[in-house]
């Protein structure tokens, strides 16, 4: 059996060499590279809270000097003539995606089925389809809508959030029968289709 040119034990462990710097490198690089803010902290206050505003607790106002003066999102806040806010959306505009929703709650409690919504055109024409679902953190509590341009019927990391809603403990939030447990980023391999 002949033996190997050392030109080729050369090439080979240069080769290794060249793969090992660059791993190296790319782990380095995403260690330093920060995430997106997100602009979801709750603060000091246990879920559901936004930036320290909570559902049930804080005021309308509350919710209008956060969503103005902390965040890049708009939104809106029902109470009960009170001023207490018992329920309230933000809209990210898709200016998030269920990756960093996911990264900064954790793995959601529940997922609802997934379905499509028609894309719109300007002229108010339908111009294809959106994958999308509903997912649900901190017991309920919190509501996240999720889309895809897309028809294949999954979840994925990409998908852009329209909006995030929070309530008050107490206060309806979805049925139970109508969601199933989280199992990762998958399709309807793991999910259920929305039937029309």
């Amino acid at each position: 059996m002949a033996l190997m040119p050392v030109r080729w034990w050369i090439g080979v462990s240069l080769l290794f060499f060249l793969c090992t710097v660059l791993a190296a490198g790319a782990r380095l690089v995403g260690q330093s590279m920060s995430a997106k803010p997100t602009y979801l902290d709750p603060g000091d206050c246990e879920q559901p809270c936004w930036l320290g505003v909570k559902p049930g607790i804080s005021t309308r106002e509350d919710f209008a000097i956060t969503a103005r003066t902390a965040s890049p999102y708009t939104g809106y806040v029902t109470d009960y003539g009170d001023g207490i806010a018992a329920r309230f959306e933000i809209s990210t505009y898709g200016m998030l995606t269920l990756g960093d929703v996911v990264r900064e709650f954790g793995p959601p409690d529940q997922v609802s089925c997934l379905g499509y919504l028609y894309r719109m055109g300007q002229n108010g024409q339908r111009i294809g389809f959106r994958t999308n679902a509903q997912l649900y953190f901190a017991d309920g509590l919190i509501a996240v809508d999720a889309v895809r341009d897309d028809v294949l019927l999954r979840l994925s990391p990409d998908m852009q959030v329209r909006t995030i809603r929070y309530y008050a403990p107490g206060e309806p939030v979805y049925e139970l029968g109508s969601t199933i447990p989280w199992h990762g980023f998958a399709s309807t391999i793991k999910y259920r289709a929305c039937h029309p």
